[in-house]
């Protein structure tokens, strides 16, 4: 297991006895005792209480789409003051993040993650590195890669063709059956038509039900109505810190995913700020998103322990933002309020027509 440092490192100075010329033997056990002593230090790790990451898998055969446990087992970080855990960025894009859990014990954190394999050709779970949070040091840990079995979704030995068995001739007269079809296929047509006005009845046009026209659903008014349940259900939002701010970030993520087709909820924090950059999106709504969305990931992740005046922050830093896509994204709010009565009148036309026949 490796662990980056910064500083100098640390030097055996080699051990010198200088003695008086004497008895030959006495010296060559000294000697002897010295050598074995200093190749024992060598040989012991110099800290005890190294950090470790220990890695495993709950099963040894993947194929592409299945879900599997990620397990890594980390020892020797209770001196830290935090630990920053890998994120859907670090897994690469063949893995995705289906749940993350942290498992604190008395000898170290347990990590779970859910993870949903999508590729084709790969063989393990990446290396991943761990942030280690020593007052303003950062110290990074290791987690060597985990390799796996990956197995095909189809066998190519029971898709290769099994031989056909041989066929038997038969010899037989086959022209009276195909004569006495071919004769009842003639008296079945002529009845057919003959009385074709009494067999067949010509439906009735299916009235198809007449549906009221949909209204329309604000993006901005869906947010205000979940910032506001939110307030109403964490009076003390600071007891539940986690579960705030990660309905408040989801709330976030769903006005960029519904008003402007951005991948939100399935986008890390640095990804959606990426994509808002490249769409040249207001400077102050990036930096609302980015203030709100950093702070949830601390909460879930870096297990920061929000205060009441971070929950006070957050949620006047929620509102403010509501306020600023108010006025920055009301031509894209009107310009859906067109788009979706274009489309009801474009149903109730189709309705029409469908009734008329």
């Amino acid at each position: 297991m490796e662990i980056h440092y910064r500083g100098a490192c640390k030097t055996h100075a080699p051990v010198c006895l200088n003695r008086p010329p004497g008895n030959a033997g006495g010296q060559a056990i000294v000697m002897f005792i010295v050598t074995a002593t200093a190749l024992l230090l060598s040989v012991l790790p110099e800290n005890t209480n190294a950090q470790q990451a220990a890695p495993s898998i709950d099963r040894d055969t993947i194929r592409t789409g299945d879900t599997f446990q990620f397990h890594v087992h980390i020892t020797g970080v209770e001196t830290f003051d935090d630990m920053i855990y890998p994120d859907s960025a670090d897994f690469g894009t063949d893995f995705v993040i289906r749940n993350m859990t942290v498992e604190p014990g008395p000898d170290g954190d347990q990590l779970t993650y859910l993870l949903q394999f999508f590729g084709i050709d790969n063989r393990s779970v990446p290396e991943l590195h761990a942030g280690l949070i020593d007052g303003t040091d950062t110290l990074f840990l290791v987690i060597p890669e985990t390799p796996f079995i990956y197995e095909e979704r189809v066998d190519e030995e029971e898709a290769e063709l099994r031989p056909l068995k041989p066929i038997f001739p038969f010899f037989r007269n086959w022209w009276p059956i195909i004569l006495g079809i071919a004769i009842l296929a003639a008296l079945i047509g002529y009845l057919i038509y003959r009385y074709r006005d009494r067999l067949f009845t010509r439906p009735a046009p299916v009235q198809a039900p007449k549906e009221k026209p949909l209204p329309f659903q604000s993006p901005l008014k869906a947010l205000l109505k979940e910032l506001a349940r939110i307030e109403h259900a964490h009076p003390r939002p600071e007891q539940n810190a986690k579960l705030f701010h990660t309905e408040l970030g989801d709330a976030i993520r769903t006005y960029f995913e519904h008003t402007h087709n951005v991948p939100a909820l399935e986008s890390t924090t640095f990804e959606l700020l990426q994509i808002l950059e490249s769409r040249r999106f207001d400077d102050e709504v990036i930096r609302l998103a980015g203030t709100l969305l950093q702070q949830a990931d601390l909460v879930k992740f870096a297990k920061y322990k929000a205060n009441e005046s971070d929950c006070r922050d957050v949620i006047k830093h929620a509102h403010i933002f509501a306020e600023r896509i108010a006025i920055i994204d009301r031509p894209k709010l009107e310009a859906l309020r067109s788009r979706h009565k274009m489309q009801q009148k474009e149903k109730i036309s189709e309705e029409l027509r469908y009734d008329l026949g």
